[in-house]
């Protein structure tokens, strides 16, 4: 088994410490806890002022995909279906919502019309 280099383990590092600011940013958002701050920096970097980190989209992004994964996988084992289950079905949601929220922007333009 191979050890990850330096830098592999600073971007796992910055990828673990922006999903925990997801995770308070979510949890806060639903009333545990408080909301951390997050600024945009000049150059479009967010900055984590609870853990004194700057990051970039691509951070958030991939934070953001490993909280999902870890969710799914959870949510597969607890209910003993596979992954693409409950995968799927978050799509079809997604993809509900998404047609339901393009409906309200063609009442909303209808309306201003």
């Amino acid at each position: 088994m191979s050890v990850p280099s330096s830098p592999d383990r600073r971007v796992q590092l910055t990828e673990l410490r922006t999903g925990m600011s997801l995770l308070a940013s979510a949890a806060a958002d639903l009333g545990v806890g408080e909301a951390p701050e997050v600024r945009v920096l000049r150059d479009g970097r967010l900055w984590l002022a609870e853990l004194a980190t700057a990051v970039t989209a691509a951070d958030v992004f991939q934070a953001a995909r490993g909280l999902v994964a870890a969710q799914l996988d959870a949510i597969a084992q607890v209910s003993d279906q596979p992954v693409e289950e409950h995968a799927l079905a978050w799509l079809v949601t997604l993809q509900t919502n998404e047609v339901i929220a393009g409906l309200e922007d063609i009442d909303l333009a209808g309306d201003a019309a």
